[in-house]
């Protein structure tokens, strides 16, 4: 599937009321799927997460859309029947951790995740805790959030680079570049122990990448992540 990377000023999204439009057959499977998920994966979260519908970007750089909630168990259902064309995007924010010699860093996901050995940069979908009390979501938020929550970064530390998009197909990535002033190795033995602390980890671990090889030498690469990766190496992405 074709991978479109795309810079942003910003965005301009609001919650709206309604679930995501699943077919009926695939929303009355969502019950069975999930028990057979949680039965894999026990410590699967089923918490509620947004998608967007038809995003745009205009000519001012903006990302517009609506955003639904839903439960992460029918994101999960609609994943497993092969992200049929259902009028959403699934939406996640993700932290593009650039180190001072040019790598970026990629989270291998843990054991206990549904993603469990997958390599692509920290983050995680839109929740409603991104949503503000005039109804706007906050997509720079959830980066923000899960980058401290991952890795143990702190934004403020870090220069800020690019918003871009990923679109893949139904999946959409809007990811924030932070240049860290510390090394790749550095950045590596700092986000490692901080991982030994954490009680619940979702990363087992992270690895510096300059190219896909890079990342597909420590897990199975998301497309997304893959793609990205190419269009750096390539040099038709800067960071």
């Amino acid at each position: 599937m074709t991978v479109d990377i795309l810079p942003i000023n910003g965005t301009d999204v609001r919650l709206v009321p309604g679930t995501w439009p699943l077919p009926d057959a695939m929303r009355a499977a969502v019950p069975q799927t999930w028990a057979r998920m949680k039965a894999a994966k026990p410590h699967t979260w089923d918490g509620r997460i947004l998608g967007f519908t038809q995003p745009v970007i205009g000519a001012d750089g903006i990302l517009r859309a609506e955003a639904r909630e839903d439960a992460y168990s029918a994101f999960l259902t609609w994943r497993e029947a092969g992200f049929p064309e259902i009028g959403i995007h699934h939406v996640f924010g993700t932290a593009l951790i650039l180190s001072s010699d040019g790598a970026l860093i990629m989270g291998v996901m843990g054991g206990d995740t549904v993603n469990s050995g997958r390599v692509y940069p920290p983050g995680g979908s839109l929740e409603p805790r991104d949503v503000t009390a005039d109804g706007s979501v906050d997509a720079e938020r959830c980066v923000t959030l899960e980058l401290w929550e991952e890795t143990g970064l702190r934004a403020e530390d870090a220069e800020k680079g690019p918003l871009l998009t990923i679109f893949e197909g139904p999946k959409l990535s809007i990811s924030r570049v932070f240049r860290f002033p510390q090394d790749a190795e550095s950045l590596v033995a700092d986000i490692r122990a901080n991982l030994e602390k954490q009680e619940e980890r979702e990363l087992a671990d992270v690895v510096a990448c300059r190219d896909v090889a890079d990342a597909a030498a420590a897990g199975a690469v998301a497309s997304y992540a893959a793609g990205l990766l190419d269009a750096i190496s390539s040099g038709r992405v800067t960071l």
